[in-house]
């Protein structure tokens, strides 16, 4: 029993003429014929009574179409299903990424990919950059958004951007009266309580390194591993930080928000797993991050173009 000779039966039954269904196959009505009769000799029992030139179906044939039309039915929802597919409106995106990149932007990122590709399911994972690596690894997720170099063998990393650190200040503070694009420096915040990462954390190496250059120690006052926690703190008088860039676009409504010279870059990279390539709608979510980014003017400069949430 070949898939053509129950197209020429379903064609017929639904035609009503040998004639008729030739033309819904694009095929000759001899074509049709041979394979209806390929098609009883298959099966075993006739499917059509022939009288008077014409085909009347046998209350088998009936019940063979009934089952024929379910069959026909799901090779439809499966044709569609490719093609939603195909169209990036049908599948499954799990994404993670670290918190500085995750927390505010990739949920806004990813509201409006969803508004494009309505009909797939989403999952948003927040995790330590390690974690996140981990997991694309072990493919447990199938694109990451990390926030400090890494390396790994199985590992594809695509820079994503680059964004220089921000000084953070509570409303009303003394120098938050600077202009916006001053900067501010070390020896501006001698003896300032100081907001920071833990000792453990790349970014506090680096800013540790440039304070120490300038000859500035800083007053500590508390440490807290993420840069959205950091800028509550500043918000409620715990002391002035320097965080990254893309938390500090977000906060501009809750704190002051200047840069910060010596520049202190953060980097991002887009993860995925080197051995299994990532799908086309993983792809189509990347690039449109990157167009995001493009639009906003993300650059070096960034931070000065916060980020406008959807209305």
């Amino acid at each position: 029993m070949k898939i053509r000779q129950l197209e020429a039966f379903r064609a017929v039954i639904l035609r009503q003429t040998v004639t008729r269904a030739a033309q819904m196959l694009h095929v000759s009505q001899p074509a049709v014929t041979r394979l209806l009769n390929d098609l009883e000799a298959d099966v075993g029992f006739a499917l059509f009574d022939r009288s008077n030139g014409r085909l009347q179906p046998t209350p088998e044939a009936l019940v063979l179409f009934d089952e024929v039309q379910r069959s026909f039915a799901g090779m439809e929802r499966i044709a569609q299903t490719a093609e939603q597919i195909k169209s990036l409106r049908r599948g499954s995106l799990h994404i993670a990424g670290a918190p500085a990149i995750a927390l505010d932007f990739l949920p806004i990122a990813l509201t409006r990919f969803l508004g494009e590709h309505a009909g797939i399911n989403t999952t948003l994972l927040v995790h330590a950059s390690n974690i996140v690596v981990d997991m694309v690894l072990g493919r447990r997720c199938d694109v990451g958004f990390i926030a400090h170099p890494i390396t790994h063998a199985g590992l594809h990393v695509q820079p994503l951007l680059q964004v220089p650190m921000q000084c953070v200040l509570p409303k009303g503070h003394a120098l938050a009266s600077r202009q916006v694009r001053e900067a501010i420096t070390p020896e501006d915040l001698r003896g300032e309580a100081f907001v920071s990462f833990p000792t453990e954390s790349d970014a506090r190496h680096d800013i540790d390194r440039v304070f120490a250059a300038h000859g500035v120690d800083r007053v500590m006052s508390v440490e807290s591993q993420l840069s959205a926690a950091v800028c509550t703190l500043v918000e409620h008088g715990a002391g002035v930080a320097i965080i990254d860039g893309i938390t500090a676009s977000f906060a501009r409504q809750r704190v002051e928000v200047r840069p910060f010279s010596p520049q202190i870059l953060s980097t991002y990279s887009v993860v995925t797993s080197l051995h299994h390539p990532p799908s086309q709608l993983a792809q189509a979510f990347v690039e449109h991050v990157r167009a995001m980014l493009d639009a906003q003017g993300l650059s070096t400069d960034f931070v000065h173009k916060p980020v406008d949430n959807p209305a």
